[in-house]
């Protein structure tokens, strides 16, 4: 893959493919695509695990049918796909969706970019048994969730599936990071990068990052994505990654009882 066109197709499968891989793992979950509209739901109270991701030219029709899969009671988010967002511009308005300043750009490594040690003090390790698991845990819920959210968003199935590769990152010997990498095809997704607050800017979100790129490579894929926030765009850009698509994201966050 060379193309800037390649490359972002093989994200948005990947992107698609990682919150397809979460509702199957989350007990009552569940998955939907129909002319290009992707939707998923998990039952968790929190927009980042429901969503709509429209990645293909659709209708406003069928993104309305999507939302309405979603149901009234969960908040979720809406993922447009830059150059298609004057299409649902009034679809927005009228939901009343939160929207952020940043859009969201996906991602990709190249292939030559060599994996670098990690900073002093800082180590990772896969997550491969209970202790292991509890530790991943522990981190996740201490970084602004709780442990029963930790426990559904990332049940033993989904840390257990061949796709699926979870890491904890350590500071000194302290759990303080976490990621996630998942397979999709011949494309390996970096997510869920994160670092307790007391322990960042110490090289801990690097480090889990390209530990979750390794794990892409020993699958053998050559085409690692992300998506990345504002705050580590010009982390994950110092690391090689170089933008190929971006998306505008809305929320709903709050439903009313």
């Amino acid at each position: 893959m060379d193309s800037n066109i390649e490359l972002g197709a093989a994200a948005d499968r990947n992107l698609v493919g990682s919150f397809r891989k979460l509702a199957e793992h989350v007990q009552g979950g569940a998955a939907r695509e129909r002319d290009g509209v992707f939707a998923f739901r998990t039952g968790l109270p929190i927009a980042l695990f429901n969503g709509c991701i429209i990645h293909r030219p659709s209708s406003v029709d069928d993104v309305s049918a999507a939302l309405d899969w979603l149901g009234p009671d969960l908040p979720y988010e809406l993922w447009i796909r830059e150059g298609m967002l004057d299409g649902f511009a009034g679809l927005v308005s009228d939901m009343g969706l939160d929207s952020q300043d940043w859009l969201t750009p996906q991602m990709v490594l190249a292939p030559s970019a060599t994996v670098p040690g990690p900073a002093p003090g800082v180590s990772t390790h896969i997550v491969v048994n209970e202790a292991t698991y509890e530790e991943f845990i522990g981190v996740f819920a201490a970084g602004g969730g709780t442990d029963e959210v930790a426990r559904r968003v990332f049940p033993r199935t989904f840390v257990a599936d061949p796709d699926v590769t979870c890491i904890t990152a350590l500071l000194d010997g302290r759990p303080v990071g976490t990621s996630v990498a998942i397979r999709t095809g011949d494309v390996a997704g970096v997510y869920a990068v994160g670092t307790l607050r007391d322990a960042r800017w110490r090289g801990v979100g690097t480090a889990a990052t390209w530990a979750a790129v390794s794990a892409g490579r020993a699958w053998g894929c050559e085409t690692v994505v992300l998506q990345s926030s504002a705050m580590g765009y010009a982390v994950y850009e110092a690391m090689g990654f170089r933008t190929v698509v971006r998306y505008a994201i809305y929320a709903r966050r709050h439903v009313s009882a």
